[in-house]
């Protein structure tokens, strides 16, 4: 007997439900995983994972990306480093701005495998009793990721715009001829307590402070290079692992901050995200 028109309706409606479902299930999962990642961000949430607290099921071992303009990285320790290991902690000098919250404003995802989001840091002054204080400034990352069938994050493609402008609020007069010489000095100091031993990349921060005073100091909108900027980046980076990256705040760089040909560094989706390049973030990769 022929199913009725009400009863293959029914069959319908029902597949669609469970479909919405599921759609729900890892939509929900995506979005819990990425608002993790961005809470763990926001101080003192960070100082846990600075303290090798790493949360797992957010990223996999195997995690692979790209932030434009910092760099690429490889692996697991690579890029908690990068989302946690750089967020703000307190400078003590003013305005000690850290993130007082990390909102996502905008999530897609169109399958299990792939989400697209926007996330506004808000950077607040830190009263002395630790509770965040006057609004400084906003940061934004726009970012596209790929999930493994676990839904830990396997590859990132992200980029943060207006950098500069930022720092000109955290930071201020960062950018005039003493406040350069500054953070060099600062850099230099830092860099001088934390790599040590085998790690030493300068005689003394005095050699340090001579060296990089010739290098270009650099652009926060264009960090990848040959300059002081970059190796401010690393030298927060050498507390977390001072035998990788004491040797990219060295002279040389370190093969991290060097010049690099931008065709060759921004463009290689194969190299940093697989075989499937950028389609790695087209959910029409993964369909049958």
């Amino acid at each position: 007997m022929a199913p009725s028109r009400l009863s293959l309706l029914v069959l319908l409606a029902a597949g669609s439900i469970a479909s919405s479902l599921a759609e729900t299930e890892w939509y929900t999962r995506n979005r819990n995983t990425i608002e993790s990642i961005y809470n763990l961000t926001v101080y003192p949430h960070n100082l846990a994972v600075l303290n090798g607290s790493i949360p797992p099921g957010l990223f996999d071992d195997n995690a692979n990306g790209r932030i434009t303009p910092v760099g690429e990285f490889f692996g697991f320790q690579d890029s908690v480093e990068y989302f946690w290991g750089l967020a703000p902690v307190p400078s003590g000098h003013p305005p000690n701005a850290v993130f007082a919250s990390a909102d996502v404003v905008h999530f897609v995802s169109g399958c299990p495998e792939v989400a697209a989001s926007t996330v506004y840091f808000t950077y607040k002054t830190l009263n002395p009793d630790n509770t965040p204080g006057a609004f400084v400034t906003k940061l934004k990352q726009v970012a596209f990721w790929h999930f493994d069938a676990a839904g830990a994050v396997l590859a990132y493609d992200a980029w943060i715009p207006n950098i500069q402008k930022t720092v000109g609020h955290t930071q201020p007069g960062g950018a005039t001829p003493a406040g350069r010489n500054a953070t060099i000095s600062t850099l230099c100091t830092a860099q001088a307590t934390t790599c040590v031993g085998d790690n030493e990349v300068y005689a003394d921060a005095d050699e340090c402070v001579h060296i990089l005073g010739q290098r270009d100091f650099g652009d926060w909108d264009d960090v990848w290079g040959d300059n002081v900027v970059c190796r401010l980046i690393h030298a927060r980076l050498a507390i977390l692992r001072p035998e990788v990256h004491c040797v990219h705040v060295g002279p040389t760089g370190g093969g991290k901050c060097v010049d690099v040909e931008y065709n060759d560094v921004y463009y290689n989706d194969e190299l940093v995200f697989g075989e499937h390049g950028a389609a790695t973030f087209d959910c029409g990769t993964y369909r049958d």
